[in-house]
């Protein structure tokens, strides 16, 4: 939180206590989703949680349609004006448990395992101060570069 405002040297100002607040909310809600995606249910009889994202996992497609709900997470992540080290982390983790989703049973107990959306949003929650709230555009033009490159390559080609 920035250090200067109306109220004097070493005191934040309304308007960053309000961006606080506003991004602490984003990010409550964000670890509500990742622990319904997670950890919503306890397996009875041990201390294993498992979440909607595990059990839809089982059925055909469930690891995709998965996979596109908790890149919701890194989407919102960069809204939420995380640093491009922090959400290409975080895309990689999403990526090591979509690649071994695919693998059945075995990549079902991994992912039960791994909580790759807790992992995320603990990513966005250690960095909270620094989030401003604002789109991290570097981010938005990595994610694009290469549907950008296509583009480029197809153009030239006609």
């Amino acid at each position: 939180m920035a250090a200067v405002g109306h109220g004097g040297e070493g005191v934040p100002s309304a308007a960053d206590l309000d961006r606080h607040l506003a991004v602490g909310d984003r990010l409550d809600k964000l670890e509500n989703r990742a622990a319904w995606l997670d950890a919503e249910f306890r397996i009875p009889g041990t201390e294993f949680r498992i979440g909607v994202s595990s059990i839809v996992g089982f059925l055909p497609g469930g690891d995709g349609a998965m996979m596109l709900v908790a890149a919701t997470i890194v989407y919102h992540g960069m809204r939420l004006g995380a640093p491009t080290r922090t959400l290409v982390w975080m895309s990689v983790v999403l990526l090591v448990e979509g690649f071994v989703s695919v693998v059945p049973v075995v990549g079902d107990a991994i992912g039960i395992l791994w909580s790759a959306n807790l992992q995320n949003v603990g990513h966005l929650r250690a960095r909270e101060e620094s989030l401003d709230g604002s789109t991290n555009w570097v981010f938005v033009l990595l994610l694009a570069s290469p549907f950008l490159l296509v583009v480029v390559l197809l153009g030239s080609l006609v």
